[in-house]
Order: structure tokens, then C-alpha cells, then sequence
């Protein structure tokens, strides 16, 4: 389906659209029912409804300089219109089905989910399409329902992406989640996607405010050739800042590409602490100056945050205030992060070197805290305010080579969504 029929019929579904002026308006047919943004027919068990936001984001960078020009690392525009999803969602009796895309700013990956559902049972649905691969539970949260401007940086450097693939998950007694499938890559859009790709995440839920969670997957990346006149480019991962500086480039790999996470959720009414490790490792058969082979080279990042709604509302993904602001004050959230990021490779033996070829890696680590605050003034409305410190621990890859201490940055976001 095209953006432009997504379009159109977004447009059918939109409150108020009206039929031509020549044709007399006529009820919809017994059973169905027009709600804003939704068609639905209960005894059909059919449902189709609009969904979408745009994001359009502010970023102030405090006494430091933001620009990269030779590598563009950083979005050194202080403003920038992020996303403009749009998509539609819908069920018929036991299949489901949902496509977003993103036409206006995201070039070269306007598509995002597209994919079928058949649930057999409520322990037992399959899943084919273009959809995310199931690593890291900060990763699975759609950009317009997490706690932050941006996500942080061990999700955005060592997760995986969307790709085609097949996947089983469920739900069982309600006790535990599961997703399991094979994707044709870990990254569909990625310079450095692995083939075939296994993935999977095992959630507990030993109690109503606890969510214990695991992920796993593991795909072979393969080098490009080397030889005269051909001009290889790195596949490996690298690390990125949550403000978007790229302070561990990416080195050459090939073979193996095995990542593993653990997360956990506890949650009561207003207030809600999460924490997540990632780690990942990379095989580097045959990448060396001579094209021996080098040890693997590990990345490995974890985070913790916190958030309270300061007006009682329970927290949920997707946020209705209370008390809209014609009513009340809206529903506002005040929530902190600390994380930490780092790259070496698994031996440590011999002379450092920043080369992507460099038998022994010079480590590279990051630490951020954010605080932010979110605001929902109406169910169609969010607002958020993000202080970002960074850190890190090489001067010689910091943003400005040689200098010491952190980095302060400012980030704004206005988002305009479907409730």
C-alpha cells in the first residue's frame, strides 16, 4: 500500500468528511458504526482505524559546538521535523493487521510496520511482514509513547531495527509473553545488516507491578571483499550518543553477530522504574591489516529511569489525562535516566589503536543523565522538555578532541498524535 492510498483513505476516515454535495447522505449500514478515526462492525469482529503523529523537534547545545562537518555525527540544526507517521490498524475476527509509513522525513525508510497476524490462540499467533525485531524492551515502545526525546544509547547502538521476517508469540495465564522468529536481517535499512536473523524475548510476570524481561538474537554479518580498486566500508556496530554524536565509529567485521539483554518493570499507579542491559559482540574473522583474523569486539550498555506522574494518572502506554486542559492541568510527568555505554574488543593485548582494523581496540565509554518532563494538555497533544549530561571517558573522541568535563544539551519536542 502506497503513502499516497494511506492518504486517501486516512481522509475517509477523518471526523467530519462528508460526501459529495450531488449525493444525499445515508446512514451507514445496520451494524456498522463511524467513530472518530474508526469504522467498526462488532458483529462482523471487524475494526479499522487512522493512526499517526508528527514529532517536530528543538535542541539548544550549552557552551559546546555541535556541528561535524566531515562526518555529519550530529543533527546540529536546532530544529528539526522528526516524524510524520501514518498508518492504519485493524482486525477481522482473528486476523490483525497494521502498515505505517513515514513519507515526509524519513528518506530512504518511509516504511515502517507492515504486517499480518492470525492469532490461533491467545498463547499462539503468527506474525509475518516488515516489523521490528524483538530485542530490547525500550526498543519496542513506539517513539510516540517513550519517556524521553530520545531513546538511550545502548538501545539506539546495539539494538536491532525492523525487518521481513515470521515471528510465534502469546500470552500464557497472563504469567508470560513471548516472541520468537526468523528475519531476513536484523536491520533492513542498515549499511551494517546481518543476514538471516533469529531473534527472540521471554517476559515473566510474577506479579501485577513486576515485568522480567530477556532478549537474544544472532545473525552473521558478512565483509565486504577486499582487493585492487575495490573500496570496503565497516559493518560493525557503533556507539552514538543520545544527543547523535558518533564516539565509537564503526570497525570491520565479519561472521557471528550475537546480542543478549535482560530488562525489568516495576510499576505502581503513578510512578514506574525500568532498567535494561544490552551487550553485544561481533566476530572480526579475517578482518585484519593482513586479513588474519582479530578478537571479537564487544559493546555493552545498560540504563535506569524513572517517571511520576505528577497528576495520579496510572501509567500506561498510551496516556489520557484525567482532566483535559480546559478541565485541569493535564496529565504531567517528571522522569530521570542515568545511563552508560562502552566498546572494546575481548582480549585487550598489545599496543591501542582507534584503527577499525586495530587488533587491540582503545575503549570507548559514554555516560549520560537525563531529566525530562512530558505534559498532555489534551489526548491529542504532548509536549517535552529534555536536560541531557553527557560524558565521556576518552577525550580523544569526545565532540571537542581534548576537552575534559560534560556536555550539557537542551532538547524539546511537540508532538501531535491520534488518541
Amino acid at each position: 500500500m502506497t503513502a499516497r492510498s494511506l492518504a486517501l483513505l486516512a481522509l475517509a476516515l477523518l471526523p467530519g468528511t462528508s460526501a459529495p454535495a450531488q449525493e444525499k447522505k445515508t446512514d451507514p449500514p445496520p451494524g456498522w458504526e463511524a467513530k472518530p478515526f474508526s469504522l467498526e462492525n462488532a458483529s462482523a469482529g471487524f475494526k479499522i482505524a487512522l493512526k499517526g503523529y508528527v514529532q517536530a523537534d528543538f535542541r539548544s547545545f550549552q557552551e559546546w559546538t555541535a556541528g561535524d562537518e566531515e562526518t555529519g555525527n550530529l543533527r546540529a540544526d536546532e530544529f528539526e521535523w522528526r516524524r510524520a507517521r501514518l498508518g492504519l490498524e485493524g482486525e477481522w475476527k482473528r486476523l490483525a493487521f497494521e502498515v505505517d509509513v513515514d513519507p515526509a522525513f524519513d528518506e530512504g525508510d518511509e516504511l515502517k510496520d507492515a504486517w499480518a497476524d492470525l492469532r490461533l490462540a491467545k498463547a499462539l499467533h503468527v506474525r509475518g511482514g516488515n516489523m521490528k525485531v524483538p530485542v530490547s524492551q525500550e526498543y519496542l515502545v513506539s517513539p510516540a509513547k517513550t519517556d524521553f526525546v530520545e531513546r538511550s544509547a545502548a538501545v539506539d547502538s546495539l539494538g536491532t531495527n525492523r525487518d521481513w521476517g515470521a515471528m510465534l508469540h502469546g500470552e500464557i495465564s497472563r504469567a508470560v509473553e513471548y516472541q520468537a522468529g526468523v528475519f531476513a536481517g536484523d536491520a533492513r535499512t542498515g549499511n551494517g545488516r546481518a543476514g538471516t536473523t533469529v531473534a527472540g524475548r521471554l517476559v515473566l510476570k510474577p506479579a501485577r507491578w513486576l515485568d522480567l524481561g530477556g532478549s537474544w538474537s544472532q545473525g552473521d554479518v558478512q565483509a565486504d571483499p577486499v582487493g585492487a580498486g575495490l573500496d570496503p566500508g565497516p559493518k560493525g556496530l557503533s556507539g552514538q550518543s543520545v544527543t547523535g554524536y558518533r564516539f565509537f565509529p564503526s570497525v570491520f567485521v565479519d561472521g557471528r553477530r550475537l546480542r543478549w539483554g535482560a530488562d525489568a518493570r516495576l510499576q505502581a499507579g503513578p510512578v514506574s522504574v525500568w532498567g535494561e542491559f544490552l551487550e553485544s559482540r561481533e566476530e572480526r574473522l579475517g578482518q585484519g591489516p593482513t586479513l588474519e583474523d582479530l578478537p571479537d569486539v564487544r559493546g555493552d550498555g545498560w540504563s535506569v529511569n524513572a517517571t511520576w506522574l505528577l497528576t495520579g494518572e496510572r501509567k500506561v502506554r498510551t496516556m489520557r489525562p484525567d482532566r483535559s486542559l480546559f478541565g485541569g492541568p493535564g496529565a504531567v510527568e517528571l522522569a530521570v535516566r542515568y545511563e552508560e555505554l562502552r566498546f572494546d574488543d575481548v582480549e585487550n593485548e598489545g599496543f591501542e589503536s582507534a584503527g577499525n582494523r586495530a587488533r587491540n581496540i582503545r575503549p570507548a565509554g559514554y555516560t549520560a543523565f537525563s531529566g525530562g518532563l512530558s505534559w498532555w494538555p489534551t489526548i491529542f497533544l504532548r509536549l517535552m522538555g529534555d536536560a541531557v549530561v553527557e560524558r565521556y571517558d576518552d577525550v580523544l573522541r569526545a565532540p571537542e578532541i581534548g576537552k575534559e568535563g560534560t556536555y550539557v544539551t537542551l532538547l524539546a519536542r511537540v508532538q501531535v498524535h491520534l488518541p
